[in-house]
């Protein structure tokens, strides 16, 4: 069995494509468009499969698009383990658009699934043997599925000694924290963390070591043993028992990062895998998002990108006692 398994509830196939300009109320003629399987933990699998990593990924598919997806990461060459559903698999669109710079990003909703479907992907997971060193949950729900549904994967993984990475949006991840899910590593991004810890927003908008104070609290609330909120252009801030640090990133100019947050999370988890340190496997993630910038083919990364621009990665370690105490 794969040391390193991916489950993704709500995959889709992501068409992107570019014009030279939006006319609205009249046709926008496109490109060709480019279709690639995505959704968080397909992404993340996809990464790691570059990173040369035994990796797996779980996840539900059905319907016409369903077997596109199906083909299309099989030609990737990313091993998977696929569970039936009855509803089409959802598809998003990405569009460039010349004239501006913009790149729109239009998400669609996922079929709703069965209780016996989700039910399913959650067994197939838990009853991996053997079980996986590590196990990531990357991803938003589909409709309707129970809000706690990756707290009770979790703890059935952990049960079984595996570590389990959490990257996964707003109301999934508050309840998968309020259940008391065993997580090795959270992974929010710097909306999902100020929605999550009620930080402000707009002109107070919180610096990295306003995140590293409400990630603390995290910690010492048992939420994960570690935190990482990924802040865009400013990297990332990491905190552990002991350890908070701001990671910023390379200066790179490119595309708007469509999979940034996914490479970090590829990354991060292959240095994790080779038995790196959690200082070591963050900053990789920050070289692969930086490296997720500069790529403009339906890659998330390339390897040699990322070893590139990992010693760019400035660690900046941080002191929050006296904002604690604030």
């Amino acid at each position: 069995m794969a040391a390193i398994v991916t489950l993704t509830m709500n995959p889709a196939l992501d068409l992107t494509s570019d014009t030279e300009a939006l006319d609205p109320g009249h046709k926008t003629r496109c490109e060709p468009p480019r279709r690639t399987p995505g959704g968080g933990g397909i992404n993340v699998a996809r990464g790691l499969k570059d990173l040369g990593d035994d990796v797996r990924a779980v996840y539900p598919s059905g319907g016409p698009t369903g077997e596109a997806f199906n083909r299309l990461l099989a030609e990737l060459g990313v091993p998977a383990e696929r569970l039936p559903i009855a509803g089409d698999l959802r598809q998003n669109l990405s569009l460039r658009v010349h004239d501006t710079g913009e790149v729109l990003h239009l998400v669609f909703p996922g079929p709703t699934l069965q209780q016996r479907e989700w039910q399913a992907c959650g067994d197939a997971v838990a009853n991996l043997d053997p079980a996986p060193e590590l196990v990531v949950m990357s991803g938003s729900l589909p409709r309707d599925m129970p809000l706690d549904f990756y707290a009770g994967v979790a703890r059935r993984a952990a049960e079984r000694g595996s570590r389990v990475v959490l990257d996964t949006n707003g109301p999934a991840l508050r309840a998968t924290l309020d259940a008391g899910a065993p997580l090795y590593l959270i992974k929010p991004n710097r909306n999902e963390c100020r929605e999550l810890l009620d930080l402000p927003d707009g002109d107070g908008e919180p610096g990295p070591d306003d995140y590293l104070v409400a990630m603390d609290r995290l910690i010492r609330d048992g939420a994960a043993e570690a935190v990482v909120v990924t802040l865009g252009a400013q990297g990332a801030v990491l905190a552990s028992d002991g350890l908070h640090a701001h990671l910023r990133p390379p200066a790179i100019e490119g595309r708007a990062p469509v999979g940034a947050g996914d490479s970090f999370v590829s990354a991060l988890v292959h240095r994790l895998a080779a038995g790196g340190e959690l200082l070591a496997a963050a900053i990789d993630g920050v070289a692969a998002a930086a490296a997720a910038v500069k790529t403009r083919d339906t890659r998330l990364f390339r390897p040699d990108d990322l070893a590139a621009l990992r010693a760019e990665v400035e660690v900046r370690h941080a002191s929050i006692d006296e904002r604690k105490n604030s």
